[in-house]
């Protein structure tokens, strides 16, 4: 029995030890397990792949936006001339004086062939060239600064003007900072590229319309067969065939100097400058490649670079910024000398910006301006003609306009007191029993021009003494305030109009409607025209 008992109690023992095992080493369970740690592993992966993939395309990104022709004529080159002048110990200026005297030719030339050329010429049609040779010297020297094709250059140009400050589509906004301005956009491509290849295509088309020739070729010799062609019809028609002629011909220049860009580059940048300061200058090659060639170019690019950046950024006060014409976008007039000189003369971004298409960077004679002046002597030389220049009566006009918006805007800071249209209309009998009321004894209420005054904060710095108020109390002391007793200034009725507290309504309100006109009418016709304005034009010569 004792045996019986022990064996069922092993037994027992078993069976438990047996249920406890199958419990710990569940199959079920223990697969759970390892499929959640797998899952979790896995996803942990995933994410590890995922920010990996994420960084290499980034830097793919990163390194196929990179301008590589661009970072070799901004970044690569002057740095290789800043090496060799630090490893053979040159000066910074060459110490032949020929060579001087050519680095400061070559620097002035240069530079008027692309403000003149790519800026006022193709950029923004400032004048018509007579021969086509000057336009191939513009387009061939112009290159010599390195920044770009005139295609490519002169479109982006185009965009800043139209889309200027917008982050997303201004190539050069200055909201993007400083330094992205100044050298950022042009060494890095834009993240929407399609958008401005579309955008220069539609500024500067590379291919020729050779359907509308025909199609106005087929008109010619019809109207021709038919006899349809007057001499009014003549005339419109030879104009339309110069004018394709002309649209034809910058087009094909244009491809083609944007396919020989690099080389026109090299050869005004390197063999021109070379050549001319070894043989006429007595000095040698290299000096000729790094003083009139590279230093030369560094120089120009940074003149031209830092119209987009240091005349558009309001925080360098030592620029003397001013906004004349147009302070809602970040455009410039920069007053200090030195910056007109870094600039060569185009300081004056903010009439730029409203006038584009002027010659001039500015409507003053006194105005530092070497561009206005070269392309003023070309026209004289009969090389170029139809200058463009913006009226004065414009310019003044739009002058005034912006001094009368900042003006509104302080206007709308000051307390001028209730406009008269928004008093309430007050009785003669709620008035006196306003004024005989216990709670307003200690208050002085004035009637002037049938406008109601509270005059009591006033009261205690009255020059006349409260006395003489309080005997005009409840009454029209209009005959008293405008002369009767004393002339009060122009400060004294603007301080009174703070006071205003209603109408007295007694029939006779005829001169009160005629101020409301004086007061409030003016006001409000300038702000409508201002916003109708400032709504329908971008720019005055818009407009």
């Amino acid at each position: 029995m004792d045996d019986t008992i022990s064996t069922n109690g092993n037994a027992q023992n078993v069976s438990s030890f047996k249920i406890q095992r199958r419990k710990i080493a569940s199959p079920t369970t223990s697969s759970k397990s390892t499929s959640t740690s797998q899952n979790l592993m896995m996803q942990a992966n995933k994410m590890k792949n995922t920010r990996i993939n994420e960084m290499k395309k980034r830097k793919r990104d990163f390194f196929k936006r990179i301008n590589y022709t661009h970072c070799l004529t901004l970044i690569a080159i002057p740095s290789f001339a800043l090496i060799y002048l630090l490893y053979y110990k040159e000066s910074i200026l060459p110490g032949n004086e020929k060579t001087l005297y050519f680095l400061s030719f070559y620097y002035n030339f240069t530079m008027l062939l692309f403000t003149s050329g790519y800026h006022k010429y193709f950029a923004h049609n400032s004048y018509k060239i007579k021969y086509n040779w000057l336009k191939i010297v513009f387009a061939i020297f112009g290159s010599s600064l390195g920044l770009g094709s005139i295609r490519w250059w002169a479109g982006l140009h185009r965009a800043h003007h139209h889309f200027t400050d917008d982050t997303e589509k201004d190539p050069y906004s200055i909201k993007r900072g400083l330094l992205f301005s100044h050298y950022g956009w042009i060494i890095k491509s834009p993240k929407i590229l399609k958008f401005y290849d579309d955008f220069i295509e539609q500024e500067f088309p590379q291919k020729i319309d050779e359907k509308l020739r025909e199609e106005r070729k087929i008109e010619k010799e019809q109207s021709e067969i038919f006899g349809l062609r007057d001499e009014f019809d003549l005339d419109d028609k030879e104009e339309e065939e110069s004018e394709d002629n002309y649209n034809e011909h910058l087009k094909k220049l244009l491809n083609w100097q944007q396919n020989t860009y690099l080389l026109w580059f090299f050869i005004t940048t390197i063999i021109i400058p070379g050549l001319i300061t070894k043989y006429i200058c007595q000095d040698t090659f290299m000096h000729g490649v790094i003083y009139p060639g590279i230093f030369r170019m560094f120089l120009c690019q940074q003149s031209i670079l830092s119209t987009e950046s240091i005349c558009h950024y309001k925080k360098i006060q030592v620029t003397i910024p001013t906004q004349p014409f147009n302070d809602k976008n970040s455009s410039q007039n920069c007053s200090n000398p030195l910056i007109s000189l870094i600039t060569y003369g185009q300081s004056h971004q903010n009439y730029h910006h409203e006038f584009p298409h002027d010659y001039r960077c500015n409507n003053s004679i006194l105005t530092y301006d070497p561009t206005k002046w070269f392309i003023w002597t070309l026209s004289k030389l009969g090389l170029v003609y139809e200058l463009c220049k913006t009226p004065n009566n414009l310019v003044e006009h739009l002058k005034l306009q912006q001094q009368q918006e900042i003006l509104n805007r302080a206007r709308s800071q000051l307390n001028w007191g209730t406009p008269i249209s928004k008093l309430p209309l007050i009785t003669p009998k709620d008035f006196k029993k306003t004024i005989s009321s216990s709670s307003n004894k200690d208050r002085i209420y004035i009637v002037i021009q049938n406008i109601i005054h509270d005059i009591t904060p006033f009261m205690d710095q009255h020059p006349g003494g409260v006395p003489l108020l309080k005997a005009s109390h409840g009454k029209d002391a209009t005959k008293a305030f405008y002369g009767g007793v004393y002339g009060h200034s122009t400060a004294a009725i603007n301080l009174l109009a703070t006071m205003r507290i209603g109408i007295l309504d007694n029939g006779n309100d005829e001169e009160v409607w005629k101020r409301v006109v004086k007061e409030e009418g003016d006001v409000r016709e300038v702000a409508e025209s201002s916003r109708n304005n400032s709504s329908q034009y971008r720019t005055a010569e818009a407009a």
